[in-house]
């Protein structure tokens, strides 16, 4: 049986944060924030009326606001409308729902090596995550093509996504 988290923290439209967030449990951002925000292990849902202009580490992430900087999980992030992301996802499940907004570079790794980058993710400093580091590197595999030949084996490359609702 899955446990079930009891601990949620909630962040309502009132609420203003500028720098560091690191939180347990479950985290419902409704509000307006600048910096950063790290769980280890938490995860963190973004409602409809939040800005965030941060960059995210997290266990998993379900988005339906706006972002502007980088999402990183372990596990899972979902983008359901109206989201608007500005920004990287990185993640070993990443879900995009029709009719978001999303203009940056989505990485899926395998669940390992996203794992073993936890630590070196939430080690970033505030100064980092005021500039973004931009990634120049691409996919030496198309994407959605299938690896080494391997049926059934999505690309783990990067791929550019932008989806656009009036189309």
């Amino acid at each position: 049986m899955k446990k079930i988290d009891k601990d949620i923290q909630m962040l309502g439209p009132q609420v203003v944060l500028e720098g560091n967030l690191v939180f347990e449990g479950s985290l419902f951002m409704n509000g307006h924030a600048k910096g950063s925000i790290e769980s280890r292990a938490g995860a963190i849902v973004v409602g409809e009326d939040a800005v965030i202009h941060a960059d995210v580490f997290v266990r998993t992430a379900t988005i339906k606001g706006e972002i502007k900087g980088s999402v990183r999980a372990t596990e899972r992030i979902e983008l359901h409308p109206p989201a608007r992301v500005y920004g990287d996802l990185d993640a070993p499940v990443v879900l995009i729902d029709a009719g978001v907004i999303f203009e940056g570079k989505c990485t899926i790794k395998p669940k390992e090596d996203a794992a073993s980058q936890t630590d070196q993710m939430l080690s970033t400093s505030a100064e980092q995550t005021a500039k973004p580091k931009k990634s120049t590197r691409k996919s030496k595999v198309p994407f959605g093509s299938a690896k080494n030949n391997e049926p059934g084996i999505a690309s783990r490359g990067v791929a550019k996504i932008t989806s656009d609702p009036s189309r």
